[in-house]
């Protein structure tokens, strides 16, 4: 099994994206977009917070279309099976920088609505590989404008029996931990933590791979939920796949149990600073079978990084 996974890119900055080609050359059977796959809040005349619902629709109507039209990424994507690519979002897609959902002022709840409708919509196109009209042509389509919109969905899949994809949202529970008491403070909520808690224990002997738009490094002044995830990974084999940090990077943390480790790729067709510094061109790729998972790590299709985890002891050979 091999899985792509990459996070950070911007049709605006970079027209060109010939990371989508590394990965399509290195023919994954899954990738995994771990969140701001778009800028909502960069490169426009007027911010997103000073929008209405409808400019605010007609906008990101706008920005998924052309990251539909990016010819590497619909290439790469047309050429992976229709349940092969699976999508999070990061504070770039959900609302504008380190956006909280759980603070939103209620001025801006109709735009949280839109952008769960829009990366829901966003979902279903990739599960039909891009296909001519598989995208809402409109921005007042009813998939749109649902008063009732429910929260991002966020799935278990079982890639193969003994091999989990959790996909998370980090973005529309998320509380501020300023003047925050700690026990208030989440990045996952209650009930998503609940559902992603019995989806990994009922499958105890499986590898599970959580896709985050945030670090763990991310979670730390989230103690209860760090609390949390490292409890659940001291008794399963986790790997988390995250994004973010515009850098790639390996790490792995101490849990009293089996470690929890982590593979961040970042920065996919963005500079540093998304809009300017040094161009980042960065994308993830996990090998694995049996008996082990092999990390890499690529910048500008060079190996920058690999680790070996071995399955049995979940330990780096």
């Amino acid at each position: 099994m091999r899985i792509a996974f990459a996070s950070c890119a911007y049709t605006r900055v970079f027209s060109d994206q010939p990371v989508w080609d590394w990965i399509a050359a290195q023919r994954p059977d899954h990738l995994v977009l771990l969140g701001d796959s778009l800028y909502i809040d960069l490169l426009t005349p007027v911010h997103p917070a000073q929008m209405g619902d409808v400019e605010f629709a007609q906008h990101l109507l706008a920005l998924y279309g052309e990251l539909i039209a990016q010819a590497q990424f619909a290439a790469l994507v047309r050429g992976l099976p229709g349940t092969a690519v699976h999508a999070i979002w990061d504070d770039h897609d959900f609302l504008w920088n380190d956006a909280l959902g759980a603070e939103v002022h209620p001025l801006h709840t109709g735009k949280v609505r839109l952008s769960t409708a829009f990366l829901e919509a966003f979902r279903r196109a990739l599960a039909l590989r891009l296909a001519p009209g598989s995208f809402p042509s409109a921005y007042d389509d009813p998939a749109f404008w649902d008063a009732n919109q429910p929260p991002l969905a966020t799935p278990s899949v079982a890639l193969t029996p003994d091999l989990w994809l959790h996909l998370s949202d980090v973005r529309t529970f998320r509380t501020r931990t300023w003047l925050l008491a700690e026990g208030k403070r989440t990045i996952f909520g209650t009930a998503q933590k609940l559902r992603l808690d019995a989806a990994v224990r009922a499958a105890p002997q499986a590898l599970h791979l959580w896709a985050t738009g945030s670090t763990v490094a991310g979670h730390q002044r989230y103690t209860s939920d760090l609390a949390w995830l490292k409890a659940l990974a001291s008794n399963h084999r986790m790997l988390v796949l995250s994004g973010d940090i515009h850098h790639n990077d390996l790490d792995a943390f101490y849990t009293g149990g089996w470690p929890l480790h982590e593979a961040t790729s970042s920065g996919a067709a963005v500079f540093d600073a998304v809009v300017v510094g040094s161009p980042c061109r960065n994308h993830g790729l996990l090998d694995i079978d049996d008996q082990a998972v092999t990390i890499s790590l690529f910048c500008d299709n060079q190996i920058e990084q690999q680790r070996v985890l071995d399955r049995a002891s979940w330990l780096p050979r």
